[in-house]
């Protein structure tokens, strides 16, 4: 929308991957594979929500249900990580991104891991 800080370049069909678009295969079983360890090491408080609520991957109300509905870290990230599939086709890189922004080291860890798992999927395409 009007606004968005021009920081993405590298992203110029940002505004075509609406919630039409779907996240990719790849990307949606990588996500499968790394499920159990995401849903109990992601701290979704922790910049996560709220990075992917600025960058327009997520909508208010599923932040705001996210927040409501999940009790714990971990059915907080679980909700997450069940919605994130139908975010878009830049909903991965942005958890991703997110991930590097909150500094946490168990988060970086995860995000490299994510990004590597990618890589190695591709390769083996």
């Amino acid at each position: 929308g009007p606004g968005k800080c021009p920081v993405k370049r590298d992203q110029p069909h940002k505004l075509e991957s609406s919630t039409s678009s779907q996240m990719s295969a790849l990307h949606r079983s990588v996500l499968l594979q790394c499920y159990v360890e995401l849903k109990s090491s992601v701290n979704v408080e922790d910049h996560v929500l709220d990075y992917l609520y600025s960058n327009f991957v997520i909508s208010k109300s599923l932040r705001d249900r996210i927040r409501s509905d999940c009790t714990t870290a971990e059915s907080k990230a679980g909700m997450l990580l069940d919605e994130l599939p139908s975010c878009g086709a830049s909903a991965f890189r942005e958890f991703v991104d997110a991930l590097i922004a909150s500094k946490t080291s168990v988060h970086q860890k995860l995000a490299k891991k994510l990004m590597n798992m990618v890589k190695n999927d591709q390769q083996s395409l």
